[in-house]
């Protein structure tokens, strides 16, 4: 899997899975989702829930953060690669960027926008480390700050995080965002069209 791949992925259903138990990964196997977030689990559970999820023909990335008993440091990343074999890792350390890239992983860099510094700061982020995608959190920011945030930095970006509703996902496209990760089931199957521009009405 290669940053345009992911792309692709993501122009073809938009909408990312968050799971945090062996039933979501169950339903969100089941679901158009292309890709599918694991936030949260013991090791080898993880390593079951991802082996699973890719039997399916999903791209998984891990939270290298939320996975329990594991360090989150390159050599947390090492056991991901060694043990889980996940396609990519979500991390917010942008220093963990390019280890994960050479483990053969694509790297995710989740950022917390708070105010105008922590804005600032992921646009100086993300640029010095050039992750595969930028998450934004969380995915309801007004979507002028989205779309400065995709102007000024050409990252592609995926809004996550109290997107509750089909309207705050066309909000968030409409901003320029590639994607949306949520947790609610009832948006892993709302009917959206390839057109990143329009998404039609969903």
């Amino acid at each position: 899997m290669s940053s345009r791949n992911i792309r692709e992925a993501l122009a073809a259903h938009p909408i990312i899975a968050a799971v945090h138990s062996f039933e979501d990964a169950a339903i969100a196997a089941e679901s158009p989702c292309a890709v599918v977030f694991l936030l949260g689990g013991k090791l080898f559970d993880i390593k079951q829930m991802t082996e699973r999820l890719r039997q399916r023909g999903k791209t998984v990335f891990v939270h290298l953060d939320l996975a329990e008993g594991i360090a989150r440091d390159a050599n947390g990343v090492q056991i991901l690669a060694e043990i889980v074999r996940p396609d990519g890792v979500i991390t917010t350390k942008n220093n963990l960027v390019r280890v994960i890239r050479e483990y053969g992983m694509l790297a995710a860099l989740r950022c917390f926008i708070m105010d105008g510094q922590s804005y600032h700061k992921a646009v100086q982020v993300s640029g010095n480390a050039s992750p595969d995608f930028i998450e934004l959190m969380p995915g309801i920011l007004p979507q002028s700050l989205i779309a400065e945030f995709c102007r000024e930095t050409g990252a592609a970006v995926v809004a996550g995080g109290l997107v509750r509703s089909a309207v705050d996902a066309n909000q968030a496209f409409a901003a320029g965002a590639q994607g949306i990760s949520t947790s609610d089931r009832s948006l892993w199957t709302l009917p959206i069209g390839a057109d990143n521009g329009t998404r039609g009405a969903i």
